[in-house]
């Protein structure tokens, strides 16, 4: 049996096509983003401007809008883009692409994630404020649209280093000392701002987030499954572990959306889990990492800068306040995972169109490089796990049995005990 054709990543220039004689009403309700809004069948989850330099569109700007269908619609139906201004409309005819390669798993029965390309006629460009409304037909009214989240004011110039996205959270359980430790590591590391996305979390993790987002640069964003799916905490949560597929693919839709939501503001977008953490072996931030990295690569437009995997198990760990978790652990797995696989990526803002869990995948244009990696010497992901995943059953004894010390963190350490135990006794923790 053949493996499914990989579908193309970077486009070719598409001719804007639009309808000049339709004769539209403005959409009564406008849907604020990071809401499902049922539009032309499909989910619409949020909507951004977005003027970067691309090959599909290369004259024009765009509004990005990331939705979920039933079913795949790439190369399968038409969706037209009502763009709407305070004093002015376009309809145009959207561009889709699947936030999904078939070669990872080709079967069609399940809901995925699409990002909506809608050029922006030039009549209407210098427009500051927008919403959209999608349709199966050219010149359809919809009683809907979503405001399109537009350019901040900050030149480019001002973008600042790197922005972290969490997918999802979905704990039952209390993990506010872990990603209290977690949250201030990436602090540590030089991450101007963390994104959060959550689905149920407890009380004492919400004081947590509710702290940081008072005091540091925070984003929590309440998530939730599209229509059709549980929504209910425990039914979503027993639904996503009993459905891995389908959870890999709804991931995919708030790692894009934080994506986006940074463009404008930040040069590198890092995505991660709270099991995860990119250390920097010879500089002390994630900033001069990447510059060093850029200037050993000068000839290169980057996508994605990919840091290599290894492991760290609990049994490894010597005892700490359990709110230092992380920087107990002395050991880890002598293997370091093959390129390609459990990766994480600081991706481009300035060339990448869509992300995937493990690096860039949409790329902007092709003058792009695909995924570069660092040196064990420049960076190391560490991966802490409860227990071997399951993709590497094979390999799990000497994963979690062959063992050296590691010393990533060391030189770290006193500066983030410090921090850790000051937002502990700032919230009341008990040791």
């Amino acid at each position: 049996m053949g493996r499914a054709p990989a579908r193309p990543i970077v486009e070719k220039e598409s001719k804007v096509e639009e309808n000049y004689w339709c004769f539209l009403k403005k959409p009564n309700n406008i849907e604020r983003p990071r809401n499902w809004v049922r539009m032309a069948g499909i989910e619409v989850y949020s909507a951004y401007f977005d003027d970067r330099d691309n090959s599909l569109f290369p004259r024009n700007a765009a509004i990005q809008i990331l939705v979920m269908s039933n079913h795949s619609i790439e190369s399968k139906v038409s969706i037209y883009c009502n763009i709407f201004t305070e004093n002015s409309y376009s309809t145009v005819k959207g561009y889709i692409r699947e936030i999904w390669q078939t070669g990872w798993d080709p079967r069609d029965s399940f809901q995925v994630p699409s990002l909506i390309t809608c050029p922006i006629s030039k009549r209407i460009s210098g427009s500051e404020k927008m919403s959209v409304s999608l349709t199966r037909k050219k010149c359809k009214d919809n009683e809907s649209a979503m405001k399109v989240i537009m350019k901040p004011n900050e030149s480019e110039s001002k973008k600042k280093e790197v922005a972290v996205c969490v997918k999802g959270l979905d704990y039952q359980e209390d993990i506010s000392n872990r990603l209290l430790e977690w949250i201030e590591m990436q602090y540590l590391f030089g991450a101007d701002t963390v994104s959060i996305y959550h689905f149920y979390l407890s009380n004492e993790t919400h004081k947590v987030l509710e702290y940081y987002k008072k005091d540091r640069n925070l984003n929590v964003i309440p998530l939730s499954l599209p229509p059709g799916n549980p929504n209910e905490p425990l039914e979503r949560s027993t639904f996503l572990k009993g459905n891995r597929p389908q959870k890999r693919r709804h991931e995919l839709l708030p790692y894009n959306d934080c994506f986006y939501s940074h463009i404008h503001t930040h040069r590198y977008v890092l995505i991660l889990d709270t099991d995860e953490v990119i250390v920097p072996v010879e500089f002390d931030n994630y900033g001069d990492l990447l510059q060093d990295f850029e200037s050993k690569t000068a000839g290169l437009r980057l996508s994605s800068i990919s840091t290599r995997n290894v492991f760290k198990f609990p049994s490894n760990f010597t005892l700490f306040s359990h709110y230092h978790y992380m920087i107990s652990n002395k050991k880890r797995s002598r293997k370091t995972s093959p390129k390609g696989e459990y990766g994480k990526s600081f991706s481009s803002t300035s060339t990448v169109a869509t992300v995937f869990n493990h690096f860039a995948l949409h790329k902007l244009s092709p003058a792009v490089a695909k995924s570069q990696y660092f040196l064990a010497s420049e960076a190391v992901k560490l991966h802490y796990k409860s227990e071997c995943p399951w993709e590497s059953k094979k390999e799990c004894h000497q994963l979690q049995y062959d063992l050296i010390d590691d010393t990533s963190l060391d030189r770290f350490e006193r500066h983030l005990r410090n921090r850790v135990d000051k937002v502990v006794k700032e919230l009341g923790i008990k040791k």
